[in-house]
């Protein structure tokens, strides 16, 4: 009975089919994610749960991301696209988060093997990168630390298993809408495929895939619009703005007729006390426009009924167009950007309205550059794995080899609203570019002079890898036949972060500072071994065990060359199958994880960024005074952080236990109820600019002094004020998570049809994590995180209904909702609602169509100040809203 459970008690979404289900009568024996011996029962002693190509039609998601972030294993902790948004971390990836663990730790396979990491962010893999035409069926082992992958996949395994052996032809065409403005998305997806394995002893198989998809502004949403939410009290504004704020270059006195203070220039430039601000999140993108082409090529032939050879190319390319605010002018730690004495546009009636009447000095001036247009950059990603292979028996052993080269290419380039900080101040020294209001043809060419075209950043990631691994049976006993598998694998990463010069230099306009390439490579080699012991009837012992070796680990950057000692580990693993009963199964396994750092942890040059949160500068504050002066540098801005690499990190040490039970009362109907338990210790975390002042603020004795241990990282500049904070990379102790996976499924047969009712939940009931800051274990669940929350529960409810003819189907999503990031706020739950239609009464053709977020449900808000959007929280919600889709889908 259980030869059904792997796909009835772990389904995501409904399937009626499963390539992994197996005909009674057929002994064939197959190899499941978390295990190398290859087994006729397809359930584990490991938890997997399976997404089948129909459970991912029937989803209406048309990226892998979008399927991802519906998992209930999936959590807070991975990556959105949003956070791209004037953020040069990890620019452009979205990432998965098994777990809430991070993506760092979530492993991600294509066909069982690994994937070149992200370059932009030198962890992860960047989901958007996966053709999602070519994809078979997801594998998701929820179970931490793989002997057989890798013991750093410490909150599971998420494994794309692409078609194999597939004959004829398949096109499939998509257009969806939202009812809203922008995000509008077409697709092409399709594949052909040629011999029969068994008869032609070959099999070709090509699929292609494309997606453009249309950008959505802040503007185009009510709930994104502005970031001066006074109702919610936010107010995310920047002292640069337009017309800009000037200042009395000798007295740092405020000028306030030259920006119209106290009336401003509404909608987007309003009073913020002392002076004059810009509401620049009304102007950024909250899904960027971007285009996604993805294409396989695979090859099979049998040699003879005891040897295949494979071979396999992939690619994919991603071209994102991230559009963040106009420039400001101003940032924390750069020399003030001057109106010169005597400029054309010198504002001498204002001057004289103030407090510096007859001053005809140079101006000091906070300005947006509102005439330069939106900054639009274009991140590309080309992702390339080229995988040679054979698999077969030899003298009772299967064997399986593997020789594989995979790169991924990621590119900055500049399109528009960028500026050379030293072309713009030459500019400006012209006196005829206008800070003050619309320029005419001679300013507009002068900023044209100053503006950035071209490549900011190009990196490169590679993994060279080659993997053995052979299986047998071994003796009889007293349940069956004793099994074993033994395997390597070796593995070179290079890892290039290639920014350009004028970015190491710090030149560009409100950009991130003077960040640096970075270069580093290291070996990897990992042995393991299984064994898998049916003890007595129904009962089945399994043991594991893998040993890694991380070597010749070197890097070099703008701080110099560096090298790291070899790391090793050993990380056992342990699991039991018992089924007392044939209506039930108890499973449940015990193991320990390895991770070391990643090489731009180690290595990466200390860089310039600035605080996702606006602060004010104590030390300005008290010399100066942001009332009297209220320098847009210092007062209620975003300001200078420098982040550091850190090459004494420890790697991180985890430990895994599971539990559950699979119940099958009578036909159709299965359950599943699972634990469990994963302690991290020595885990890596970033301490940012905004930790280390939040702390600095909150435990402040005086005006210029605080009682916190990071106090040391404000670091003063020439004047006194504060220049930058030094931000870094720590062990921070560790991180427990803990809770239990759900589902049901039934399928109800009729003489209308089949109905299958479907759920799927996971209940977290522990998250802590080491404060990075004050050392002490914190409960985290259900509390606002940088990332995304890890909430207490996320679960998917659906209906299907099935004939020969047609189908439909309704899905419920739903998440709990969490503590706000003042820590005071609530932020409710989340739920979404969907449906979906099929007309399949054509031969070779289906029809679909379906509505996303049926009931238009809004992002719940949000005080969060983390991310450039206001309001909400682009880790957690759609911000789409109702859209509706079609697909056609034509097999030949």
């Amino acid at each position: 009975m259980f030869r059904k459970t792997i796909i009835t008690s772990a389904v995501l979404a409904l399937a009626a089919t499963s390539a992994l289900a197996q005909d009674a009568q057929k002994l064939e024996r197959i190899e499941i994610t978390g295990s190398s011996i290859k087994r006729i029962d397809a359930e584990t002693a490991v938890p997997l749960t399976i997404v089948t190509r129909e459970s991912i039609d029937k989803s209406g998601a048309s990226n892998v991301q979008e399927l991802v972030d519906r998992l209930s294993s999936n959590n807070g902790g991975g990556r959105s696209l949003g956070e791209s948004i004037g953020d040069s971390n990890a620019t452009g990836q979205t990432g998965a988060s098994l777990r809430g663990l991070g993506r760092e730790r979530t492993l991600v396979l294509l066909n069982g093997r690994r994937l070149a990491i992200y370059p932009f962010a030198g962890a992860g893999v960047d989901l958007n990168a996966i053709p999602l035409a070519a994809i078979e069926r997801i594998e998701i082992l929820r179970d931490g630390a793989s002997s057989t992958y890798g013991s750093d996949a410490i909150g599971g395994v998420i494994n794309f298993i692409t078609r194999k052996d597939f004959r004829g032809g398949e096109v499939t065409a998509g257009y969806e809408q939202p009812q809203a403005t922008g995000g509008t998305v077409v697709s092409a997806q399709g594949g052909i495929g040629f011999g029969d394995l068994a008869k032609d002893k070959f099999n070709i198989l090509g699929t292609f895939s494309f997606q453009e998809y249309d950008v959505v502004h802040a503007a185009d949403r009510e709930f994104a619009k502005t970031g001066n939410r006074p109702d919610i009290g936010v107010v995310k504004s920047s002292g640069n703005t337009f017309p800009a704020n000037a200042y009395n270059a000798q007295t740092g006195a405020y000028i306030p007729g030259v920006a119209g203070f106290p009336n401003c220039k509404p909608p987007d430039s309003f009073p913020g006390g002392a002076n004059c601000r810009y509401d620049y999140t009304s102007k950024i993108d909250i899904i960027p426009a971007s285009n996604r082409f993805g294409g396989l090529l695979r090859g099979t032939a049998e040699l003879s009924a005891d040897h295949l050879l494979f071979a396999e190319l992939s690619y994919s390319r991603n071209e994102i167009t991230l559009g963040s605010s106009q420039t400001p002018s101003s940032t924390t730690g750069r020399d003030d950007y001057l109106y010169p004495a005597g400029g054309k546009y010198y504002p001498t009636a204002a001057v004289d309205a103030s407090s510096s009447k007859g001053y005809r000095g140079d101006l000091v001036i906070a300005w947006r550059m509102v005439d330069g247009g939106q900054r639009l950059t274009k991140v590309t990603n080309d992702m390339t794995r080229a995988l040679v292979g054979a698999e077969g028996n030899f003298a009772g052993w299967d064997y399986k080899a593997g020789l594989m080269r995979a790169s991924s290419k990621a590119s900055e380039d500049f399109l528009t609203g960028n500026f050379s900080d030293t072309q713009l101040v030459r500019v400006l020294k012209t006196g005829n570019v206008n800070p003050f209001g619309p320029n005419d043809a001679t300013g507009l060419a002068l900023l044209k002079e100053a503006e950035l075209h071209g490549n900011n950043r190009a990196s490169k990631t590679t993994l060279d890898a080659f993997d053995f691994s052979m299986s047998r049976e071994l003796f009889a006993m007293s349940g069956g036949n004793a099994a074993m598998a033994a395997g390597l694998d070796i593995r070179k990463e290079e890892y290039l972060d290639g920014y350009s010069d004028i970015a190491g230099s710090g030149d560009i306009v409100g950009g991130s500072g003077n960040a640096g390439k970075v270069r580093g490579e290291r070996k990897t080699t990992g042995i393991y071994a299984e064994l898998n012991l049916p003890v007595i009837k129904n009962l089945e012992l399994n043991a594991a065990v893998r040993a890694d070796r991380y070597s010749g680990a070197s890097g070099e950057s703008r701080d110099g060359a560096f090298s790291s000692p070899n790391l090793s580990s050993t990380s056992p693993k342990f699991s039991l199958r018992w089924t007392p009963m044939k209506e039930l199964l108890v499973r449940g396994s015990v193991g320990k994880g390895f991770r070391a750092p990643a090489l731009d942890n180690l290595y990466a040059p200390s860089a310039g960024t600035n605080t996702g949160g606006n602060f004010t500068d104590p030390y300005y504050n008290t010399l100066k005074g942001c009332a009297a002066f209220p320098n847009t540098n210092y007062c209620d801005t975003q300001l200078t952080v420098v982040n550091n690499s850190n090459r004494n990190l420890k790697p991180e040490k985890s430990k895994t236990a599971t539990l559950g039970v699979v119940f099958e009362p009578i036909r159709d109907l299965s359950m599943e109820v699972g634990y469990f338990n994963i302690k991290i210790t020595d885990g890596i975390k970033s301490l940012t600019g905004d930790d280390i002042l939040k702390d600095w603020f909150s435990h402040q004795t005086g005006p210029t002094t605080s009682s916190s241990v990071y106090a040391n990282r404000l670091i003063k500049n020439a004047q006194g004020y504060l220049d930058h904070v030094e931000a870094s990379l720590e062990n921070v102790g560790q991180a427990k998570v803990s809770g239990f996976d759900l589902s049901a499924r039934y399928r109800v047969r009729t003489a209308l049809g089949n109905f299958t009712p479907y759920w799927e939940a996971t209940i977290v009931t522990k998250s802590s994590e080491t404060n990075v800051v004050t050392g002490e274990v914190e409960d985290t669940l259900g509390k606002y995180l940088r990332g995304g929350p890890v909430v207490r529960v996320k679960q998917n409810v659906s209906l299907d209904w099935d004939t020969d003819a047609w189908a439909g189907g309704v899905r419920y999503f739903r998440q709990s909702g969490y503590r706000d990031y003042d820590e005071v706020r609530h932020v409710p739950k989340y739920d979404l609602w969907s449906l979906q239609g099929q007309y399949k009464g054509v031969k070779n053709l289906v029809l679909t169509a379906g509505v996303l977020n049926l009931l238009d449900k809004k992002p719940p808000v949000t005080v969060q100040e983390d991310y450039f959007q206001v309001g909400f929280d682009p880790t957690y919600a759609d911000v789409k809203g109702r859209s509706f889709y079609v697909r056609a889908n034509y097999k030949f």
